[in-house]
């Protein structure tokens, strides 16, 4: 029989509420600042709480050409996922110039690798935090416009730099909006029979990665 307490009803019995852990995930991106630092804030808090299950790797693509090479990103991370023991492998890269981007995307799938790709770059989805999108944008505009709401918003002391540590934390109250816009946009595609990614523009799939850390994130 259960112990009573002062009240003279029984004590509920303890029920162990921690979650599941998350997977080990390895999550390779290009050697820029702006979605290495977005991943590593991310990774420092979930790590936090369950003890290395997240693992960030930039990896500085060489230029080559007229472009660089996105398949030789998703080769490196095949090599590195070897070298571990990853539940999940992501590859995060931009359209930017890369040559190969509708390639390198099959090619991640080939070898069982998730992908996280934006159209034009990462900094897309982080201004669809703050606003809806519907044309084409250069690099420039999104750095431009995140200006302009992180001055209105007074976040980072009013100003958008790419080399903030904790972005993920400065803006993470708007995630669930991103991730709505960020789904009406590739829907808004497919309506109009642009399946191809290198054609959807503005567009990005970085919600996919981000869904699957949010649980996680306290």
């Amino acid at each position: 029989m259960g112990k009573l307490n002062r009240g003279g009803k029984k004590r509920s019995r303890k029920i162990n509420t921690r979650e599941v852990a998350p997977a080990y995930c390895l999550i390779v991106t290009e050697g820029t600042e702006t979605e290495v630092n977005y991943f590593e804030n991310i990774k420092d808090i979930i790590n936090k709480n369950y003890k290395g299950r997240i693992k960030v790797q930039p990896i500085a693509l060489r230029v080559k050409g007229i472009g660089k090479s996105t398949c030789a990103l998703v080769k490196e991370a095949v090599k590195r996922r070897s070298l571990g023991s990853f539940s999940d492998v992501w590859v995060v890269f931009d359209k930017d110039d890369n040559i190969d981007f509708d390639d390198a995307i099959k090619l991640a799938k080939d070898e069982g690798l998730n992908v996280a790709w934006s159209n034009e770059s990462f900094e897309l989805w982080l201004l669809l935090h703050f606003q809806d999108l519907n044309s084409p944008l250069t690099r420039n505009y999104y750095e431009s416009k995140l200006d302009s709401h992180f001055k209105r918003l007074n976040y980072n002391n009013g100003k958008y730099e790419k080399n903030i540590k904790n972005i993920f934390e400065v803006i993470k109250d708007n995630t669930l909006k991103a991730i709505e816009r960020s789904e009406k946009l590739l829907n808004e595609h497919k309506c109009n029979r642009i399946n191809i990614c290198s054609k959807m523009n503005p567009a990005t799939n970085v919600q996919e990665l981000v869904n699957i850390l949010l649980p996680y994130i306290k």
